[in-house]
């Protein structure tokens, strides 16, 4: 059994409570992050008239609706 002086225990409560709050508070930003990219798949920005296209994601290039120029699709968006 660990010993612990009564004065000792408030800080290691405070300790694993706040490690816990770091730990969901890393977790939240994570999902986040991977939400972020999720929503960023399947767009295409046009070199033109800088239009956001939706595209399939097995397209290699994308015709913009508005101008009709040739756009290529990015695959990863690894800046974000």
């Amino acid at each position: 059994m660990i010993r612990a002086s009564l004065s000792v225990l408030p800080l290691l409560y405070t300790g694993v409570f706040l490690a816990a709050i770091l730990a969901l508070w890393l977790l939240y930003a994570w999902r986040r992050r991977q939400a972020r990219r999720r929503g960023w798949r399947g767009l295409a920005q046009c070199r033109l008239c800088a239009e956001w296209l939706r595209h399939d994601g097995s397209a290699v290039r994308v015709r913009c609706p508005s101008c009709g120029a040739l756009n290529e699709t990015r695959q990863t968006f690894n800046d974000i």
